[in-house]
C-alpha cells in the first residue's frame, strides 16, 4: 500500500505522460493511460463508498471497468451523495468510450482506422479520466466532511 502524496505524485505523473503522449501524438500510449486512470478511479469509488470487497466477493476477484462501472450505479440507487457527484450520463460516456476503444484496439490492425481516429479516442479519455478524476475528488472529500459532522 502507498501512502496518499504518493497515489498524488503517481496520478500527477500519469497526468503528465498523459498530456505528453497526445502532444507528441502517442495515441497508443495516451489511451492506456487514461484507460488506467479511469479503471484506479472507479476503483476508488467503490473503495469510498466501502463497497470494494462486496464487489470483488459479487464478482469473484474479476474486476473490470463495466462491472465496477455497473456496481456503481446500482449503488447510486440508495446513495444520495454518490448520485449527486456521479450520473449515469458519466459512466454512460465512460462505458461508450471504453467499447470503442476496445474495438479499435483490439482489432487495430484489421481495420481502417486513421492516425486522427486514434487522436480523437486519445483526448477523449483524458477528459473523461480528468472528469473523473474530479468527480471521485470532490466525492471523496464530501464523504470526508459528512463523516466530520
Amino acid at each position: 500500500m502507498i501512502s496518499n502524496e504518493q497515489k498524488f505524485l503517481n496520478y500527477k505523473e500519469q497526468f503528465i505522460r498523459l498530456n505528453r503522449a497526445i502532444s507528441n501524438s502517442y495515441n497508443l500510449e495516451a489511451i492506456f493511460i487514461a484507460y488506467f486512470i479511469i479503471e484506479d478511479r472507479t476503483k476508488a469509488i467503490l473503495i469510498h463508498i466501502n463497497k470494494y470487497e462486496a464487489y470483488l466477493k459479487k464478482y469473484k476477484n474479476k474486476p473490470s471497468l463495466h462491472t465496477k462501472i455497473r456496481y456503481i450505479q446500482k449503488n447510486m440507487e440508495n446513495d444520495k451523495l454518490l448520485k449527486r457527484y456521479f450520473s449515469d450520463e458519466v459512466f454512460d460516456e465512460i462505458l461508450k468510450w471504453k467499447d470503442l476503444r476496445n474495438d479499435m484496439v483490439h482489432d487495430l490492425l484489421n481495420q481502417k482506422i486513421t492516425s486522427q481516429d486514434l487522436a480523437d479516442l486519445a483526448c477523449a479519455g483524458r477528459g473523461l479520466a480528468k472528469q473523473l478524476r474530479n468527480k471521485t475528488t470532490n466525492h471523496r472529500n464530501a464523504l470526508s466532511r459528512q463523516t466530520k459532522i
